[in-house]
């Protein structure tokens, strides 16, 4: 009698008469349905359309992809909507308040095209779960609930899982990509889900509740991460096209995100997502700032005046330009006093006022100023995937847009990010 061991246990093979049996080898039957470059490389299919398993591991066409295409001749369906073009919560104002259990269900399979390859899911959810959420701890203390508590909320909303799987893919193309391999399944199941995700929530989620908040809590904290990290997707070399008004995009979503957040507070604040929300008090005493910053921002307001002046004969800044000014003040103190990471860095663009963001829109001079200087809280903010190139591209994009002779107003700036100016570039006036 032969005997194994295996992990401490003796396993006893069965008397010889097993040996003995009979072994019979089954011929697999032969199918004739796989697409027609499998029978060409003479590979078995898995008959599984809109397109196979080994065309999509080849990145090939596939002949079930003609197969599966709608035949009929309605009108082509609008382009999908870009991450930092989509609220949050658009809409949910106008929305009847009532509770998610009394919706009729919805099939999500009417929602979005399902997933071909469940494997590739289960790809994503391993890489979120193993790898993207680290990208999104700034302190250990938040690690339970990217891992753990945000990952189970989405088993029970299916619009949060999507965005998991869409933030993974996109994560997993950024890495391929960063060291040249071909990634375009990635991109494309990335843009895919978020698709998904989006279409899925607004169908599913007319309100905030007691029951789904802390599921729309992270899908607006997981949409500005997409925005920041898929706004290259159509720029070649990792170059944004428009880099400011791609900013005021993200901009917009994270305010309106916000303001949904701001009227579940007392809800979140005892979910297990609660502890993302803890700030502490507020210190905004610019003594605390390093005398090169606290030179440089009382330089950036002189120059503000400066360049007011040559414009109309106004000696004080208006209301709307101090207004930032102090507030982007203590943004500084607050990311070099409280806490250097990504809710600091992004505070400043949630508390200016809507004229000041229209001020920008207009690439109004001053404002532009202002929000070049900014550019320096994201810069020494943690480093991270999505947010890769920002703040560079932004401030180079603000030199192109200034008279050339007010681009030494943002010289530090531009030091500190790594693009030391040169007398050639400017011409002080």
């Amino acid at each position: 009698m032969a005997s194994f061991a295996l992990k401490g246990w003796n396993l006893q093979m069965p008397p010889s008469s097993v040996q003995q049996r009979p072994w019979h080898y089954r011929i697999p039957k032969k199918s004739r349905n796989g697409c027609q470059q499998c029978k060409r490389r003479k590979v078995k299919c898995d008959e599984q359309g809109p397109r196979c398993r080994n065309c999509r591991h080849r990145k090939t066409q596939c002949s079930f992809e003609s197969q599966c295409a709608p035949k009929s001749h309605s009108a082509p369906s609008p382009a999908p909507e870009t991450p930092a073009s989509t609220s949050i919560v658009q809409g949910l104002e106008q929305q009847p308040v009532r509770s998610l259990d009394d919706q009729v269900p919805v099939d999500l399979r009417l929602l979005y095209p399902s997933n071909p390859d469940p494997v590739e899911d289960l790809e994503l959810m391993y890489h979120y779960t193993t790898v993207t959420f680290l990208s999104f701890i700034d302190y250990d203390i938040y690690k339970p609930v990217w891992e753990v508590d945000i990952p189970r909320e989405a088993r029970s909303q299916q619009f949060l899982m999507q965005l998991i799987l869409a933030v993974s893919a996109l994560h997993i193309n950024h890495l391929w990509t960063s060291k040249n391999l071909p990634a375009l399944s990635y991109k494309e199941a990335a843009q895919r889900h978020y698709n998904a995700a989006v279409t899925i929530f607004r169908s599913t989620v007319p309100t905030m509740t007691k029951s789904n908040t802390s599921a729309v809590f992270a899908f607006s904290n997981l949409s500005i991460f997409f925005a920041f990290g898929s706004a290259q997707f159509s720029s070649r070399r990792k170059r944004l096209e428009n880099p400011i008004d791609e900013l005021l995009d993200i901009f917009i979503l994270l305010r309106k995100a916000m303001a949904t957040i701001r009227r579940s507070w007392h809800i979140l604040e005892k979910s297990p997502l609660g502890i993302l929300l803890q700030r502490g008090p507020q210190i905004t005493d610019r003594r605390y700032l390093p005398v090169e910053t606290s030179m440089a921002l009382e330089l950036m307001e002189q120059h503000c005046l400066h360049v007011l002046a040559l414009n109309s004969t106004e000696s004080t800044l208006n209301p709307v330009y101090q207004k930032a000014i102090d507030q982007l003040w203590d943004s500084f103190v607050m990311a070099q006093t409280k806490r250097k990471d990504w809710s600091m860095a992004l505070r400043f663009p949630m508390i200016f006022s809507d004229s000041f963001l229209s001020y920008l829109r207009c690439r109004d001079s001053v404002s532009l100023i202002i929000l070049a200087h900014f550019c320096v809280i994201l810069y020494n903010a943690p480093a991270r995937w999505w947010a890769e190139g920002w703040s560079v591209q932004v401030i180079n994009a603000i030199f192109e847009n200034l008279p050339q002779n007010w681009r030494y107003t943002i010289s530090w700036p531009m030091e500190v990010v790594g693009l030391p100016p040169t007398p050639s570039r400017f011409r002080i006036c």
